[in-house]
């Protein structure tokens, strides 16, 4: 499968549950080749981060200057769970909106676990998905700017 079909997929839905004030930017590496695996579970796993990303920018949506960007590179020698992949499969989702709360950061990926008061905690969602595929997600956040970073390697 094609990652990039995934991200535009997630694009065009995220894109028109939010039609104003979230620009949601790509920055592809054509170079990236095919993946194995689930598509479907793939696009769950991403429009989980994405939706939540852009429910997070509500009050940046309201002022039109919330902001998404998918990006995708390939790494070379990464390490997950222990076993070397020569080529990975990098792919950030970063937004610019208040971050995810400290005190809940660490537990993201536990069920129902969600910064906001109707949030679903959908990050345990994305995370068994990632795994199935044996790759791995992590985040960074601060103020400003969160980053989710799912590794998945390219060959089985």
């Amino acid at each position: 499968m094609n990652i990039h079909e995934v991200c535009e997929r997630v694009r065009a839905v995220i894109l028109a549950e939010f039609p104003r004030g979230l620009t949601l930017d790509h920055d592809y590496d054509v170079s990236v080749p095919d993946l194995r695996g689930d598509k479907e579970q793939l696009i769950q796993a991403l429009l989980n981060i994405v939706r939540n990303a852009a429910e997070a920018l509500d009050e940046r949506i309201s002022q039109g200057d919330a902001r998404i960007e998918l990006r995708t590179r390939i790494a070379r020698k990464v390490t997950i769970g222990k076993r070397l992949h020569k080529l990975a499969l990098d792919l950030h989702i970063t937004d610019n909106g208040p971050g995810i709360l400290e005190e809940i950061r660490n537990r993201i990926f536990y069920p129902l676990v969600s910064g906001r008061e109707d949030g679903s905690g959908l990050g345990l969602l994305a995370q068994t998905f990632v795994q199935q595929h044996d790759g791995l997600i992590e985040v960074e956040s601060k103020p400003g700017c969160t980053e989710f970073t799912i590794l998945l390697p390219f060959e089985g």
